[in-house]
């Protein structure tokens, strides 16, 4: 093996190892700087300024090609395997259904956008396949957000434009969906809704289930390198690994969420790292046309998700804890649901990994239907 491979492997982990390190550092600097720069786009980032500074081509080493036949699919496996199906039933009826729709607005708004974008501007050519992540990250989050990137071969400074303005407008969502929260009782009386919320204490406890990390990391390992070995492609793979994770994760009863969902983030955080060593700030920049396109789609998102959520005369706390089970993820919907109540968090984390398993294939509807006009 080569200097530049060795060179890149060694940057890659590294800096994976660096990222993971500090986002569990107790400092209030570093965490600020976390909250606007966070570990995932930390981790693509500092390949990138590493190849700048030091004048470095490694954006064809055999470790994208390796990051691609093995990581990808480890990952993908371990994240979906660690979806509990049977705590679904603690949400309600109702509350889920304005979850779905939230997750059918976010992947089919951009496609109607699109066609008036396109009418407008030949800029959308262009940059088309920038949106298909951003619906990855937005319900699925990060895994589906990688996988979406490879799947229409974004452009890496694209990518870079397209993190970048994801974590804005998360961030600014984010802190308004927390200030509408806190007024739940003043819009439900507003509105006429009753103030109860159903609550459900029949969650499944992952602590107080029979686990085996040991054969659940091995059964994951054996899994995924038997069925990359078979040689299919890589959507394929993708495909199958999701309904395999999904499978034996809730029929094999000894089977650990946790261990599975740790293995998975690390390998989120690996792929990034792995990412960044193929950026170039020298072609970066952010298009205008696309940060009004992102306005434009969470504006509707939020205005469809306020009036579902009127029309089902259902606790006004649903709609930002449904959109932030979409946009946000499994920390930050949780932190959203307690700032009303508490007894919401368990509901929350389910939407929030309900959402993490399907984002992918919401990505797959939007770039089949942007293709079409195309």
């Amino acid at each position: 093996m080569d200097s530049s491979n060795l060179l890149g492997i060694g940057i890659a982990i590294t800096v994976s190892v660096f990222v993971m390190y500090i986002a569990k550092f107790k400092n209030k600097i570093v965490q600020k700087i976390l909250y606007w720069l966070p570990s995932i786009l930390l981790t693509f980032l500092i390949p990138g300024v590493l190849s700048f500074i030091f004048n470095l081509s490694l954006e064809n080493i055999v470790l994208h090609d390796w990051s691609k036949t093995f990581i990808y699919p480890i990952t993908i496996f371990c994240i979906m395997s660690s979806m509990s199906l049977a705590q679904l039933k603690i949400v309600g009826f109702k509350p889920l259904m304005l979850f779905l729709i939230g997750s059918f607005t976010i992947a089919i708004v951009p496609v109607l956008l699109f066609m008036l974008y396109y009418w407008g501007s030949d800029q959308m050519v262009e940059l088309w396949k920038g949106i298909i992540p951003i619906v990855g990250s937005w319900i699925g989050g990060s895994s589906s957000m990688l996988v979406l990137k490879e799947y229409v071969a974004v452009r890496e400074d694209l990518f870079l434009s397209v993190l970048l303005l994801d974590n804005m407008i998360q961030n600014i969502v984010m802190i308004f969906l927390f200030q509408i929260i806190r007024r739940t009782n003043f819009f439900n009386q507003k509105f006429n809704i009753p103030q109860s919320v159903v609550y459900s204490e029949n969650m499944e406890d992952e602590t107080t289930r029979p686990k085996n990390p040991f054969w659940s990391v091995l059964i994951a390992i054996g899994v995924t390198f038997s069925l990359v070995a078979l040689g299919f492609s890589f959507i394929t793979n993708v495909i199958l690994l999701s309904l395999l994770g999904m499978a034996l994760g809730n029929l094999l009863k000894f089977w650990s969420f946790g261990i599975n969902l740790k293995i998975g983030s690390v390998g989120i955080i690996l792929i990034m790292s792995i990412l960044g060593l193929k950026l170039k700030f020298n072609d970066f920049e952010l298009p205008m046309i696309l940060i009004l396109f992102m306005i434009n789609w969470m504006v509707i998102n939020i205005l469809v998700i306020a009036y579902l959520n009127y029309k089902l005369k259902i606790s006004m706390a649903w709609g930002p804890i449904a959109m932030m089970a979409n946009i946000g993820g499994i920390s930050t919907s949780p932190a959203l649901a307690s700032a009303y109540n508490e007894k919401l968090m368990p509901h929350a984390v389910v939407l929030a990994i309900l959402s993490m398993a399907t984002g992918t294939f919401w990505g797959f509807l939007t770039s089949f239907l942007i293709e079409l006009q195309l």
